[in-house]
């Protein structure tokens, strides 16, 4: 392998472990259910409060899914990667055993 690949092959890897994590934390800041919406004073105000904190937390998750799913992206194109360098060695050394004696 080339040094330039292995950089490739390491930084793919570390994005998408950071995108793992990192969706991990933005799923943890906000509550799935939140609780304890304030009381407007009408239950007409209240409806579309509750209405709209849920479409927020909703948002929220699919964020979060959004950022894993990129990770798990990285994941796969790093796999890719290294299954293909991985059979292109397997047959460059058939094609090329060593030297003859």
């Amino acid at each position: 392998m080339s040094g330039g690949f292995q950089v490739v092959m390491s930084d793919l890897q570390g994005m998408a472990s950071t995108f793992h994590t990192e969706a991990q934390t933005f799923q943890a800041i906000m509550p799935q259910s939140p609780g304890g919406i304030p009381d407007g004073g009408s239950a007409a105000f209240n409806e579309s409060l509750n209405a709209a904190v849920q479409l927020a937390a909703l948002a929220h998750l699919q964020i979060g899914a959004d950022i894993e799913g990129n990770g798990s992206k990285l994941q796969t194109a790093h796999d890719r990667y290294q299954y293909t360098e991985d059979n292109l060695t397997t047959l460059a050394q058939q094609v090329n055993p060593g030297p003859l004696d």
